[in-house]
């Protein structure tokens, strides 16, 4: 109720929110938002959804694999974690990794201080030489030579919503009225509706009348940041998202916006503020755009299907003597029905040695 209260008071002093500004509220709000708050829980016996490090080590273990890849070709010697989780993914990278390919530092880099509570306690658990590589920090300042994982971290940075009725295009804002709050559409500014004509031109096709969709804008101060400050990088993406034209298709009219809570989708979002997570897929070829304008090389755009199987999860999956548990981690982390095709991995890199060789299939022609 206290979340509640104060997105009415913010609501009503600047007459509305807009949805990227309620997004964010809801989410990372101090001690109320969804993420930061004492009850957040991403186990999976009492988390609202479930995200591949949180199904098995094996698929830590596959980033590893690929990680010390990389390391023959470029000097990555330490790595970085935007957005760790519980903290599974650093405790089971680190857990399987060798003498000879441990990172000198495992940054963390992560909004929420009761989520950074959950996570020291879960690497407080490794042998000490283990947890004493593990850094959490607040700024990217004096990070270099580093390995970047951001998995499931940019469908959770707040979005613009918008909709298109009678050849005009609207955005999508909370208002607060008589005690209750109420979606609303005001016109596009003129600067978002030249970013929808050039998506439009890009696409060569008209966005369709009773149509919604997003435009995530704050991707580009997210990875701004990183290219900026960062030098001599792997950057991996992991999340679930499209290329341009399969995100606006025509058929897509609600949008990619979810609601969850208990692993079900919710469909109001103006009740439970903070209790529920809040996501909206990703639009990679923006992803590459604003890559593109920072000199960023894309090195490949697959899925995790594709990921996962060229680095060696299949192999990794022999130690698992319970068949059946194999089979379901397998099945959740590959099949093209469940995390498989849904999830895309895409490889940033500020510079590669042209020996560096990408084995798995690659889909950078679609974005």
């Amino acid at each position: 109720m206290e979340l509640l209260k104060k997105i009415h008071a913010k609501a009503k002093q600047n007459e509305y929110l807009t949805f990227d500004d309620y997004m964010e509220m809801c989410l990372y709000y101090p001690n109320l938002g969804y993420y930061n708050n004492a009850n957040i829980s991403l186990n999976p016996k009492n988390a609202d959804f479930i995200t591949g490090p949180e199904i098995s080590s094996l698929y830590a273990e596959s980033i590893l694999n690929f990680y010390k890849n990389c390391k023959v070709f470029k000097n990555v010697d330490s790595v970085l974690e935007f957005g760790a989780g519980s903290g599974e993914m650093a405790y089971n990278f680190l857990r399987n990794t060798s003498e000879q390919d441990m990172p000198k530092k495992y940054y963390i880099l992560e909004k929420s201080t009761h989520l950074i509570k959950q996570q020291k306690k879960k690497i407080s658990s490794l042998p000490k030489k283990y947890s004493d590589k593990v850094v959490w920090i607040s700024n990217l300042d004096k990070i270099e030579n580093v390995f970047i994982i951001a998995n499931e971290v940019l469908d959770a940075i707040p979005s613009k919503v918008f909709s298109k009725r009678k050849n005009k295009f609207y955005e999508k804002v909370i208002k607060s009225k008589d005690n209750a709050l109420y979606l609303s559409d005001i016109d596009c500014n003129s600067l978002l509706k030249e970013e929808i004509k050039v998506i439009e031109k890009r696409m060569k096709r008209k966005i369709p009348n009773n149509y919604n969709f997003e435009i995530n804008t704050n991707y580009d101060n997210f990875l701004s940041k990183i290219f900026t400050n960062i030098k001599n990088f792997i950057f991996l993406v992991i999340d679930y998202g499209y290329s341009e034209n399969e995100f606006y298709h025509t058929e897509r009219n609600f949008g990619t916006l979810q609601y969850y809570k208990n692993h079900k989708k919710l469909m109001d979002p103006l009740v439970g503020q903070g209790t529920f997570d809040i996501s909206v897929s990703v639009d990679f070829s923006r992803v590459k755009r604003i890559s593109s304008s920072h000199n960023i090389e894309l090195l490949a755009y697959t899925t995790q299907e594709h990921f996962l199987l060229n680095n060696n999860i299949l192999e990794n999956s022999e130690k698992i003597s319970n068949s059946f548990e194999k089979s379901n981690i397998l099945k959740s982390l590959l099949f093209p029905s469940d995390m498989g095709e849904n999830f895309k991995i895409m490889i940033l890199c500020d510079s590669m040695n042209n020996d560096f060789e990408i084995n798995f299939k690659d889909y950078r022609h679609k974005l």
